[in-house]
């Protein structure tokens, strides 16, 4: 089989049309959108290229070979290396309940294809803070402590088990911030412990973290 991605894109909430736009023409017949806020700094704002608050978030699903070239091309026809544009990278799915679910969310896949699985070396993770509903802030501020630069937030409700609330130590059901921030691997880990440590499952926040490997960026500008 194949190995399949999903692509993530962040961009300016009035461009998101032309972002699904472009994955429609490219062949990316499956793409769901949501808005979010953007929390940057105005000093990281050039580094993230997010420039402006009113967000959307695009998940979009094709294969790795796919995903390569439809980033090289979507940078370059939506600028995404001009400030205050967007990001776009994508994420290894690791799983999946069938092939049937497979081809729905990925047209034309060889599912037949042999393949014996991938192991990805990163540069580059997605951080993904899951926190109760009005702790934005306070997570963001732990986080750019760590050296995050910024992140984009989407609001979301839990569903889990009694079980699942009991170990968190939170209430999973209740209303939820979810915040990604791209970040170096190096970065990471530091962030992850200093969100444990301040704003964790324990305190308000009631924070929770986990990363995702990174394949490849596109409009994520480096100094």
């Amino acid at each position: 089989m194949e190995n399949a991605v999903v692509a993530i894109t962040i961009g300016e909430r009035n461009k998101s049309e032309k972002y699904v736009d472009f994955f429609r023409q490219n062949g990316i017949t499956l793409s769901l959108g949501m808005y979010g806020q953007g929390t940057a700094t105005k000093e990281t704002l050039e580094l993230l290229g997010i420039g402006n608050s009113e967000k959307f978030v695009i998940f979009s699903f094709m294969t790795l070979d796919q995903s390569k070239e439809v980033l090289k091309k979507l940078e370059i026809i939506m600028q995404m290396k001009k400030i205050g544009v967007g990001i776009s990278f994508t994420v290894p799915m690791e799983s999946i309940d069938g092939m049937h679910t497979l081809k729905k969310l990925i047209s034309g896949i060889d599912v037949d294809k042999e393949g014996e699985g991938y192991e990805l070396e990163t540069e580059t993770q997605l951080l993904v803070i899951i926190a109760n509903r009005g702790y934005t802030e306070t997570v963001m501020d732990v986080a750019r402590s760590a050296g995050a630069q910024g992140g984009t937030v989407v609001h979301a409700r839990g569903t889990s088990t009694e079980d699942a609330q009991k170990f968190f130590g939170t209430l999973i059901g209740a209303e939820k911030e979810m915040i990604f921030i791209v970040t170096k691997k190096d970065t990471t880990q530091n962030i992850m412990k200093a969100i444990k440590e301040q704003v964790g499952v324990n305190t308000p926040s009631g924070a929770i973290s986990f990363s995702l490997p990174v394949c490849d960026t596109a409009g994520m500008i480096e100094y």
